[in-house]
C-alpha cells in the first residue's frame, strides 16, 4: 500500500468519505476514500501500488471477459445483444460529435476490443488500442484483427498529433497517474481531436441514495472518483475544452450491483438474499426502470457521465 496527495492539485488535505471494501470479489482488505479539502478530488488513500493492485483484477473480471462469453444473466445471447447494443450506442455518439466518418481513433483501456471493432464497421476508422491486460489484449487481436498495444499509454510512445479520436471508457478512474495519463493524450492528439471520457458520477441520484453501497466507488480498482468540476478542471489543466456531458452509458448494470450490494450486507437470510438477487436480475425489473432512466438520462443524473472534450 501506498500514501499519496491529490492528483489534481498535489495538496496533502483530506477528509475520509467513507470507509470500503471489494464488494464485487470480496478479496480482502479495508480501504479509504478520501476528499481533497483543497481542490474536491476523490480517492483512495492509501491505496494499493501499481503491482499489489493486479490481485484485484481476477480472471473472471467482467470487462476481460471473451465476447462470446459475455453473459451476466443466465440468456446469454440476450446479454450477448444487450452487449453490443451498448457498444454501437458509444460509438454512433462519438461519430456525430466528431462529423468524422474515419480517421485514427485509440481507445484506451480497449479491454476486448469491442468498441473498436464496432467503429470499423460503421465507418473508415484506423484503430489503435492500448491494454494492459495480456489476455484481453491478444483476444483483441485474434477475434478482431486489431492493432493493440499491451501496456500503458506512456509505453507505447505515440507520435505528436497522431490521433483525431482518443476514448476512455470507464478507464481514468483506474489509473495511478490520471492527470499524467490526460497530459500524454494532449500530446498525442490533433489540435481540435475528440477525446471521450467516461467515469462513474458520484453527484448522480443513485450515489446519493446507495452511498458507500454505490458501485460506481467499485473499491479498490476505482482510485479516483471525479465530479464534474473535478474532472472539468483535469481536461483544462491538460488542455482540453469541455463541449459535452451527458448520461448514457452505465443505467442499469450499476444499480442492480448496488442493490445487490446493499442486500448481502443487510439481508442475513441466505434464501431471502438469494430471492432479492433473482428479482433483481430480472428483466421485468430492469423494462420497469426504463421511464425512471429516461428521466435521468435527460438531467444528466445517471451513474455514469460521458465527457466529449477538444484540444485546444
Amino acid at each position: 500500500m501506498e500514501t499519496v496527495n491529490c492528483d489534481l492539485c498535489g495538496a496533502n488535505e483530506a477528509e475520509i468519505v467513507f470507509e470500503l471494501r471489494d464488494r464485487l470479489h470480496h478479496i480482502n482488505g479495508i480501504f479509504y476514500l478520501v476528499r481533497c479539502r483543497k481542490c474536491g478530488l476523490m480517492y483512495l488513500n492509501p491505496r494499493p501500488t501499481i503491482e499489489e493492485i493486479t490481485r484485484y483484477y481476477p480472471q473472471n473480471y467482467q470487462a476481460y471477459k471473451p465476447i462470446d462469453d459475455h453473459p451476466y444473466h443466465p440468456f446469454s445471447i440476450f446479454a450477448r445483444l444487450d452487449y453490443w447494443y451498448g457498444i454501437r450506442k458509444r460509438c454512433l455518439a462519438v461519430i456525430t460529435r466528431s462529423g468524422l466518418k474515419g480517421g485514427r481513433i485509440l481507445d484506451i483501456g480497449c479491454a476486448t476490443g469491442g468498441f473498436l471493432a464496432m467503429m470499423c464497421r460503421l465507418g473508415n476508422w484506423e484503430p489503435y488500442g492500448v491494454e494492459i491486460n495480456a489476455e484481453a489484449a491478444n483476444y483483441a487481436r485474434q477475434r478482431f484483427g486489431l492493432n493493440v498495444f499491451i501496456g500503458t499509454l506512456t509505453d507505447a510512445h505515440y507520435p505528436d498529433n497522431f490521433f483525431d479520436i482518443i476514448t476512455l471508457w470507464n478507464v481514468l478512474e483506474h489509473l495511478h497517474q490520471p492527470q499524467a495519463t490526460l497530459f500524454e493524450i494532449s500530446r498525442i492528439i490533433r489540435a481540435g481531436g475528440l477525446l471521450v471520457i467516461s467515469v462513474p458520477n458520484p453527484d448522480c441520484i443513485e450515489a446519493k441514495i446507495f452511498g458507500q453501497y454505490w458501485a460506481g466507488l467499485d473499491a479498490p480498482r476505482h482510485l479516483y472518483i471525479y465530479s464534474r468540476y473535478t474532472l472539468q478542471r483535469a481536461l483544462e489543466l491538460a488542455g482540453f475544452t469541455v463541449k459535452e456531458i451527458v448520461s448514457f452509458t452505465g443505467r442499469y448494470h450499476v444499480l442492480a450491483l448496488s442493490l445487490n450490494f446493499l442486500i448481502d450486507d443487510k439481508v442475513p437470510n441466505e434464501r431471502l438474499r438469494t430471492l432479492l438477487k433473482r428479482v433483481v436480475s430480472s428483466p421485468l425489473l430492469r423494462l420497469l426502470t426504463l421511464p425512471y432512466y429516461a428521466l435521468v438520462d435527460r438531467w444528466n443524473q445517471s451513474s455514469v457521465m460521458t465527457v466529449f472534450a477538444k484540444r485546444q
